[in-house]
C-alpha cells in the first residue's frame, strides 16, 4: 500500500509501468505515423487538468487490487488520499449501502466488456453526510493488451441532483396546482401550461396552445396588450380579466403575472397564474344587488329603522328616515345606545330586557326624544336577527303623534256629531211629543212644526255631508260631468239662504255672459251651500255676503266673500282637513262638525279644481274655486 499512496512530490515514480505505458500515452509513441506530443507528459498533463477541473480523479490496478487518488479528495469529500484507501474496501465501505451493490456490479461489467461506465451514487464525506457523485471511467489496457485497470474521476453533482429533484418538484407542483399557470416568452408566446389550465380552457392536447400568442385568451386585446406594457416596464401585473374559453364562451378570472429573469437579472420570460371567479363574480354581482335592494329598502321606507347590537345597545346603523325623525347626524348616531332615543332610557332598558327574555317585539305607544329634546309618540316593532357571529337587533319606529292627533280629532267629532245629531233630535222629539199631549191653536202648532222642519233640515244636512263626504273619498260622489250654467247656479244656492238674519246681506255677482263650467251641478250646489253656511256662521256680527263668480279666460271661478271675523294664517291650511273646528275665541261658539269645509274640498278636487282661501283676522274672508270651462 505504501508502494501507491505517497506524496506526491514523489508519485510518478511509483506509478506502474503498466500505467505509464496505457493507451493515454500514446501521444509519446511514433507508431503507425504518429507524432510525438511536446511539452509536459501525459501524466502530468493529466494531474493538471484534474487539478482545474476540481474533479477528484484515480486510478486502479487490477493486479495489486490498489487504488490511487488525487489530492482533490480532501477539497471534496473532506477526506485525504490516504484516508480515502488504497483498497477497495476502504473505499466501498464509503458508498451508500443502498447503492453499493449496483455501483460494484456496473464496476465488474465495464472490465468485462472492457467499456467505459458512467454511474451516480453517494459517497460519505468526513462529516458523516452523502455526497451525490458522477463516477466515470474507462478500463486502460497494459502492455499485452490484457486490461491492465481504471482510470475514472468522481464528481460532486449533490447540488446538481439537488437541483433537479427541485425541478421535478416544481414541475409536480405546477401540474397539480389548482391554478392555471402558464409560461411564455418574451414575444408573449404560450411556452407551458400546467393541467389546470387545460381543464378550465377546454383544451385536450397540449400542442394546440403552445406558441399561441397570450393576448388571444383574452376578450379585450387592447387591454391585454396594455397589461403587456405594464408587465414589461414594472415586472408584475395583476388584475381581473374577462377570459375567452376554446368554445368562445367568456371566462371572468384573477390574474397575477410577473416576468421571470436569470441570475444576472436578465428576462427570459414571463410567468402568470390565475384562478377562476365567475361564480365568485355572479355571487359578488348577486351579493351588490342584494345590497342595492337592501339599501334602497333601507332608505325609501317611510318609517324609522334603527340596527343595533343585542348585547351592549350600541347603534350599528339607522336610515334616512330616523335621521329626519331624530335630528340627529348619520355620526352622531353612532356615539349612542338605542336607550338614548327614549324618553326614560331606564325604562326602555327595561323593555329591551323583555324582548331579550319573554319574546316581546312591539310596543303601540311609547315616548321618544329628538335631539332638540321634543318628544313624540312611537310605535316601536323590535326583531332580532344574527350578521355573521354578531347578534343584532333591528328597530322600527313610527311617529304616531299624527295619528294620535286624528284619533283624538275623531273622538271629538263622535262627541260632536252626537251633540250636533242630538240637538235637533231632541227639538223633534220635543217638539212632536208636546203636539200629540197637548190640543194646540193652528198657529202654536204651525210655529211647532216650522221649529220641527227646520231641525230635520239640520239632520239631513248633518247626514248628507257625513255620506257624501264617503262617496266623494270612494270616488263615487261626482257621477255625470256636464255643462253647468253659473248664474242660475248661483241665484238656486242664494235662494236656499233666503231666510238669513237681518243682519247679513247677501248679494249675487255675475256677469251675463259667463261660460258654463263642467261639472256635477247637485255636488257643486253642495259646496257652494256649505261655503255659504261658514260665512254666516263666521259672521256674528252681520254684514255683507257675496256670492259671486268671474272667469279669466283659462278657467271660471267662484268665490264665497264675508265680512267675518276672518282666519288666521296659521290655521288656514289646516281649515280644509276632516273634523277640523277653528275655534275664534273666548265668547264666541260656532257650531259644526268640521266636515263642510273637508266636503268642499273632495267635491273641488273630484271636479280637478282648485280651492283657496284670502283671509285676515277681523278683515273676512273669500273663497274661491276655480273650475275648467265646458268646451
Amino acid at each position: 500500500m505504501s508502494d501507491w499512496m505517497e506524496t506526491s512530490a514523489g508519485r510518478d515514480s511509483l506509478v506502474p509501468d503498466a500505467f505509464r505505458n496505457a493507451e493515454y500515452h500514446a501521444g509519446e509513441r511514433s507508431g503507425n505515423g504518429g507524432s510525438v506530443s511536446p511539452g509536459l507528459p501525459a501524466q502530468e498533463k493529466y494531474r493538471a487538468l484534474s487539478k482545474a477541473l476540481g474533479h477528484v480523479t484515480y486510478e486502479h490496478c487490477l493486479a495489486q487490487n490498489l487504488t490511487c487518488w488525487s489530492e482533490q479528495c480532501a477539497a471534496v469529500f473532506g477526506w485525504s488520499p490516504e484516508e480515502m484507501g488504497a483498497e477497495d474496501k476502504a473505499w466501498q465501505a464509503k458508498i451508500h449501502r443502498q447503492d453499493r451493490a449496483e455501483v460494484l456490479e456496473e464496476y465488474g461489467r465495464a472490465l468485462q466488456e472492457k467499456r467505459p461506465f458512467d454511474l451516480e451514487y453517494r459517497l460519505r464525506h468526513r462529516k458523516g453526510h452523502y455526497l451525490w457523485v458522477r463516477d466515470r471511467g474507462v478500463p486502460v489496457a497494459g502492455p499485452g493488451g490484457e486490461t491492465w485497470g481504471i482510470v475514472g474521476f468522481l464528481k460532486d453533482i449533490t447540488s446538481l441532483r439537488q437541483r433537479d429533484q427541485d425541478l421535478r418538484l416544481a414541475k409536480r407542483a405546477l401540474e397539480s396546482s389548482i391554478n392555471s399557470i402558464v409560461l411564455a416568452d418574451l414575444d408573449g408566446r404560450l411556452t407551458y401550461v400546467n393541467n389546470a389550465f387545460m381543464t378550465l380552457f377546454g383544451y385536450r392536447r397540449r400542442n394546440t396552445v403552445i406558441g399561441t400568442p397570450v393576448a388571444e385568451f383574452w376578450s379585450n386585446s387592447r387591454r391585454a396588450l396594455a397589461a403587456f406594457r405594464i408587465l414589461r416596464n414594472t415586472g408584475k401585473w395583476s388584475g381581473q380579466v374577462a377570459a375567452r374559453k376554446k368554445d368562445g364562451s367568456r371566462l371572468d378570472v384573477q390574474l397575477s403575472a410577473h416576468v421571470v429573469k436569470d441570475r444576472s437579472g436578465h428576462p427570459l420570460g414571463y410567468m402568470a397564474s390565475f384562478i377562476d371567479i365567475t361564480d365568485r363574480r355572479e355571487a359578488e354581482r348577486e351579493r351588490q344587488q342584494s345590497e342595492k335592494k337592501y339599501r334602497l329598502f333601507f332608505s325609501s321606507g317611510s318609517d324609522a329603522v334603527v340596527v343595533f347590537d343585542a348585547g351592549d345597545y350600541s347603534m350599528v346603523d339607522v336610515n334616512p328616515a330616523a335621521v329626519v325623525l331624530y335630528g340627529y347626524s348619520y355620526e352622531e348616531f353612532q356615539q349612542l345606545r338605542v336607550v338614548h332615543l327614549a324618553e326614560d332610557p331606564e325604562e326602555a332598558l327595561l323593555r329591551l330586557q323583555k324582548v331579550a327574555t319573554r319574546g316581546q317585539a312591539s310596543f303601540s305607544l311609547l315616548r321618544h326624544r329628538r335631539k332638540d329634546g321634543s318628544c313624540f309618540d312611537a310605535e316601536v316593532s323590535i326583531g332580532k336577527f344574527r350578521w355573521g357571529n354578531r347578534l343584532l337587533m333591528v328597530g322600527f319606529v313610527r311617529d304616531v303623534t299624527e295619528r294620535q292627533r286624528i284619533e283624538r280629532i275623531k273622538d271629538d267629532l263622535l262627541s260632536a256629531v252626537s251633540h250636533e245629531m242630538r240637538t235637533p233630535l231632541t227639538a223633534i222629539l220635543g217638539y212632536t211629543e208636546y203636539m200629540l199631549k197637548y190640543p194646540l191653536d193652528p198657529l202654536q202648532q204651525s210655529r211647532y212644526l216650522n221649529i220641527i222642519q227646520q231641525q230635520s233640515e239640520r239632520l239631513k244636512e248633518l247626514i248628507e255631508n257625513h255620506l257624501n263626504l264617503q262617496r266623494l273619498r270612494a270616488g263615487s260622489g261626482v257621477c255625470h260631468l256636464q255643462p253647468v250654467e253659473v248664474r242660475p247656479l248661483l241665484h238656486s244656492v242664494a235662494g236656499s239662504f233666503s231666510r238669513l238674519s237681518e243682519r247679513h246681506q247677501l248679494v249675487v255677482e255675475c256677469p251675463p255672459e259667463m261660460k258654463p263650467v263642467q261639472g256635477d251641478e247637485s255636488q257643486l250646489h253642495r259646496a257652494l251651500q256649505n261655503l255659504l253656511s261658514n260665512a254666516v256662521k263666521y259672521s256674528p256680527e252681520g254684514g255683507r255676503i257675496t256670492l259671486g263668480g268671474c272667469s279669466d279666460g283659462e278657467s271660471i271661478t267662484l268665490f264665497v266673500r264675508d265680512e267675518g271675523i276672518g282666519i288666521p294664517l296659521d290655521v288656514q291650511e289646516r281649515i280644509f282637513d276632516r273634523y277640523f273646528r277653528h275655534c275664534p275665541g273666548e265668547g264666541l261658539s260656532v257650531g259644526g262638525t268640521g266636515l263642510g269645509l273637508a266636503l268642499v274640498k273632495e267635491i273641488v278636487n273630484a271636479h280637478r279644481g282648485q280651492l283657496r282661501v284670502e283671509s285676515a283676522p277681523g278683515q273676512g274672508s273669500t273663497f274661491f274655486i276655480s273650475l275648467p270651462p265646458y268646451i
